[in-house]
């Protein structure tokens, strides 16, 4: 048979005919941890706003302890429910969807009763497998209050997750908490028990206990570690976009509340926060609840229903634009500039920087702030110190001109201009570049090529051990002294005034790093600039060099030593 005869044709009538692939729907999950913040208001209302709009949207009652979503939208009782899928009765999730008065939103209610068989775990993992299955753009999920397991996967399975809390100091210490059991179970998704068992014991070997370490430092220090591990941990919290909604605001002063919100996930889980809406107290809201009808058919002009549906505007927009990546900000914060720790543009006015860290000093100040059940004190303390390092040097015209002066001419910003992207310090994050090999913390200092063999000033060869400049290089191994880096540029034959003017770094600051005259250079940002292009002039690895040399830097700091101390 010829190669042609075996050919199947399809006709131009039979491709029109053919189906076009279905597009997975967008989900939505609404959590926050403390039950009567309006989480179920939020989710009927929402679902239908989206339904007025054009969109097909289903919405699911996933709230196992106490569902009540039904009643938002004027039902008593329900035809069916996720009981009946619970006891078996019914296989498919579609059969469950119930119509509402609002055209093309649907409705899978939640149990009334103690129906389920299952672990619950188990029941939401059978329920969520089948979310493909429904017939809808959208599916907004309501998955109830605290922080079990249940509650927890089924927030995990959205694309946008949402968080809704009150001004009330409980329901934000909640919405904390909630992050926090959410980013541990990403965590263990991500990560084998083996793979991390042998990443929590790194950075025990580091000398930090990974169960008190914020999640932006534990990501943090995965990286010298297990950059594999650090990835695949970033991978599954990418999937779900956070997105808040302040609800029950009563005064102009506590929609405040949202940004010192959003500061406190990138500062302590180093995740972006966006405030998607704020929506004031209404007492309309308790009428339309006590007449069984949704607000937004009740009270269609009503300000909390106004505020409902820009939240929906732009929960729509970011579930359709695009994330750009990275948003996550897992570098030390003593490698980021005074801007992004004050979250302010390199242009901002003094008012500006003021207002900044006014918000900020409330946000992580040991007596006022709502981090204290997720960051120890002593982690309060030195962010609080951080940020007033960085107020006092910019909010002074002096001493903000000499810090912008540095910043452009040691090259830690690419441009002086107000971008409100402000462009990370040469010296910031130290990950792995992609596809290097992770690092063994049991095997030393990782290998390099370059250089010959670096002797340790601190200890003496063993016989027979190569020198710089033999023949028989041996084991090479990256320069984690002043010291070695010092016996690196002379076997290159490079002099501190050539490396100065390749890298455009001071040849004093150059030797105060080779002599580890440590009270001799300026902040820690500076430094690790300095040494990523100290580390290129050599053919050096720098995200190992400027990890290992500030070790000792930081030993210097922590031991209160004086400038002329030896380490």
């Amino acid at each position: 048979m010829s190669v042609e005869g075996s050919v199947e044709t399809t006709t131009g009538t039979e491709a029109a005919e053919r189906p076009e692939p279905r597009r997975a729907p967008s989900i939505w999950a609404l959590a926050g941890g403390k039950g009567g913040a309006g989480r179920s208001l939020l989710a009927a209302n929402l679902g239908v706003q989206l339904a007025r709009s054009g969109r097909r949207v289903v919405l699911v009652d996933l709230d196992l302890q106490g569902s009540n979503l039904h009643s938002y939208l004027g039902y008593q009782r329900l035809p069916r429910t996720l009981g009946d899928f619970a006891a078996g009765r019914v296989t498919v999730l579609s059969e469950l969807a119930c119509e509402t008065t609002t055209g093309q939103l649907r409705l899978i209610g939640g149990m009334q009763r103690s129906e389920l068989r299952d672990e619950a775990l188990v029941f939401v993992r059978h329920v969520t497998e089948q979310f493909s299955t429904l017939s809808a753009d959208t599916i907004i999920v309501d998955c109830g209050s605290g922080r079990s397991p249940a509650t927890i996967a089924a927030f995990a399975e959205s694309n946008l997750g949402i968080l809704v809390t009150t001004p009330e100091p409980t329901a934000l210490e909640s919405v904390y908490l909630f992050a926090e059991s959410y980013l541990r179970w990403c965590l263990t998704r991500a990560l084998t028990g083996e793979t991390l068992a042998r990443v929590e014991a790194g950075i025990r070997e580091a000398g930090h206990d990974p169960a008190r370490l914020s999640f932006r430092n534990f990501m943090t220090r995965i990286a010298p570690i297990d950059a594999g591990a650090r990835e695949a941990v970033a991978e599954v919290v990418r999937k779900t976009r956070l997105e808040l909604v302040l609800n029950q605001v009563r005064a102009p002063a506590e929609e405040e509340i949202a940004a010192s919100l959003g500061s406190g996930f990138r500062k302590c889980f180093g995740l972006p926060l966006r405030t998607a809406g704020i929506v004031e107290h209404d007492l309309s809201v308790l009428q339309a609840s006590s007449k069984r009808r949704s607000l937004s058919q009740q009270y269609p002009n009503a300000a909390a229903t106004r505020a409902i549906g820009q939240t929906a505007l732009r929960l729509s927009s970011a579930s359709e634009t695009p994330r750009r990546e990275p948003e996550e900000e897992w570098v030390d914060l003593e490698a980021i500039d005074h801007y992004r720790v004050l979250e302010v543009a390199p242009k901002a006015s003094p008012k500006e920087v003021q207002s900044a860290y006014q918000m900020l000093k409330k946000t992580f100040d040991p007596e006022t702030t709502h981090l204290a059940p997720v960051l120890e004190a002593q982690g309060l303390r030195e962010m609080l110190a951080r940020i007033e390092a960085a107020y006092r040097t910019l909010i002074f015209l002096e001493s903000r001109a000499t810090y912008d002066q540095q910043m452009r001419v040691y090259g830690m910003v690419e441009a002086a201009d107000g971008d409100a992207a402000h462009a990370t310090a040469a010296g910031a994050p130290p990950e792995a570049a992609p596809g290097a090999a992770p690092s063994d913390p049991e095997s030393g200092p990782p290998e390099y090529d370059g250089a010959p063999p670096l002797p340790d000033p601190l200890s003496s060869a063993p016989s027979g051990e190569a020198t710089p400049g033999s023949d028989d290089p041996g084991p090479r191994r990256v320069p984690s002294t002043g010291a070695q880096l010092r016996h690196a540029r002379e076997a290159r034959g490079l002099s501190l005034e050539a490396i100065a003017g390749e890298t455009k770094v001071r040849p004093s600051h150059l030797k105060a790093i080779e002599r580890e005259r440590f009270a001799d250079l300026p902040a820690p940002v500076f430094i690790r600039g300095f040494l990523r292009e100290y580390s290129r002039c050599l053919g050096l690895p720098p995200d190992d060099v400027i990890r290992l040399y500030m070790l000792r830097y930081e030993d210097w700091r922590a031991s209160g030593r004086l400038p002329g101390d030896p380490i």
